[in-house]
This record gives structure tokens, C-alpha cells and sequence, in this order.
């Protein structure tokens, strides 16, 4: 029997390996997150905050200027190309007040959202992972915007399943001119389209309280845009 019968049973075993290790793995992170104490662990927010944004996030801070950064979260596209072209949303934000008409392409790139005194800042990325938009929600457009819990279910929950058992995701719908942008977010930094397995826990540990951090001050803010959240309960 030739060699290369064995080859695709050898690359199967080996995949098989792989995962059950990456499960096995994501399984025991998973239970270590469930059992910290994120009550505790919130005291440090504004000290993880520091160091993502005097780290991989530094480029945030350029993009701001001198405004403030209050709190800070990813976010991705609800849709996807496939779905944007079957209902002919080329264009997902437009006539905005203070923006005029502005393109916001379906590509999924990383967006990030930060919210700075009574305005919320969305970055949007290019396919090299710049900065090439920049839009801003006033105090009247999120008075007017949702935030609302979505099932963890497809790509969203196998995003969140490494992270503990509480991780919970958002669809939030920014009031425009026309149709809303729809972006989901999660209570830990997550992009929903970019396949990220954690591996260091303290890493995890932080980007959970980032998020809930950015969820609370958004929420307490803007009534309409208040979720429960699993770690304060």
C-alpha cells in the first residue's frame, strides 16, 4: 500500500488532535473565568483601560485627539456581503447631521466604538486595519437609539464559548438620518467576524471588564440604551 493512502488518515488524526486540545483547553479557561470574581475584578478598569489604550489600542487615542476617552468597545457588522447585497444596503449610513452622506462599506473590518462625554465615536477600518472613517453620535441620536440582547448562537457564541459561560452578546442600532447602522457588541472584546481563540487568561479576564465597563457607562448615560449584566448580578 502506497504512502500516500496514509496521508489524508494521518492529516484527519492530527486535525482531530488539534481540536480536541484547543477544546480541552477553552474548556478549563472557560471554567477558570466563571469563577473569578468580577465584582472584585471591576476596580480595575480604569487600570485595564490604561493599558490597552497605551498598548494595542494606542492608535484610539491618536484618533481622538484631545477628547476624552470615557470607555471603549469592539464591534462588528450585523450583516455580512451576502446579506447586504440581497437588501441593497451598499450603503449602511447615511445623511448623518453632522457627517453629511458618508459611505460605510460591508466589508467586515474591525470597528471600534468609544464613547466620550455625551457622544459616542465609531471607527471604522479599512482591510489593512486603518482608521478611514470616523463617525459620531450625538446625546440626540442615541437618545433615540436601541440596545437590545441577541440569542448566542452560529459565529457569535463560538466567539464567546472560550470566555466563560456569561458572555453576552448586543445588537445596537445607532439612529441615523435614514435606516439605523446595526452593529453587534459584546460584554468582552470580541469581533464577531475575526476568529480569535484566547489564550492568555488575564488577557480575558480584562477584555470582559472592558466591555462591561463600556455597557454600564453607555447605559447609565442613556436609559434606553441600559442592559443587565451578568457580572453585577
Amino acid at each position: 500500500m502506497s504512502i500516500y493512502t496514509f496521508i489524508p488518515v494521518i492529516f484527519i488524526v492530527l486535525y482531530l488532535g488539534y481540536w480536541f486540545y484547543m477544546k480541552n483547553k477553552n474548556s478549563k479557561q472557560a471554567q477558570v473565568v466563571n469563577n473569578t470574581d468580577f465584582k472584585a475584578e471591576f476596580a480595575n478598569a480604569e487600570q485595564y483601560k490604561k493599558l490597552c489604550l497605551n498598548s494595542d489600542l494606542s492608535f484610539l487615542k491618536e484618533a481622538m485627539g484631545e477628547e476624552k476617552i470615557d470607555a471603549f468597545n469592539y464591534a462588528s457588522n450585523e450583516y455580512g456581503v451576502a446579506s447586504a447585497l440581497k437588501d441593497g444596503m451598499k450603503d449602511k449610513l447615511k445623511g448623518m447631521a453632522t457627517l453629511g452622506t458618508v459611505r460605510f462599506n460591508t466589508v467586515q473590518t474591525p470597528k471600534y466604538l468609544v464613547l466620550s462625554g455625551d457622544n459616542l465615536h465609531l471607527f471604522d477600518t479599512d482591510t489593512d486595519g486603518e482608521i478611514d472613517n470616523h463617525f459620531v453620535f450625538n446625546q440626540a441620536r442615541l437618545e433615540n437609539s436601541r440596545l437590545i440582547a441577541i440569542p448566542m448562537e452560529g459565529q457569535v457564541q463560538a466567539q464567546a464559548q472560550a470566555r466563560g459561560n456569561n458572555v453576552k452578546a448586543y445588537k445596537l442600532s445607532l439612529q441615523t438620518d435614514e435606516k439605523p447602522v446595526e452593529l453587534i457588541i459584546y460584554f468582552c472584546l470580541i469581533f464577531t467576524n475575526i476568529p480569535e481563540i484566547p489564550t492568555d487568561l488575564q488577557e480575558t479576564i480584562q477584555d470582559i471588564i472592558i466591555g462591561n465597563d463600556f455597557l454600564k457607562q453607555l447605559g447609565d448615560k442613556y436609559p434606553n440604551l441600559k442592559v443587565s449584566l451578568p457580572i453585577f448580578s
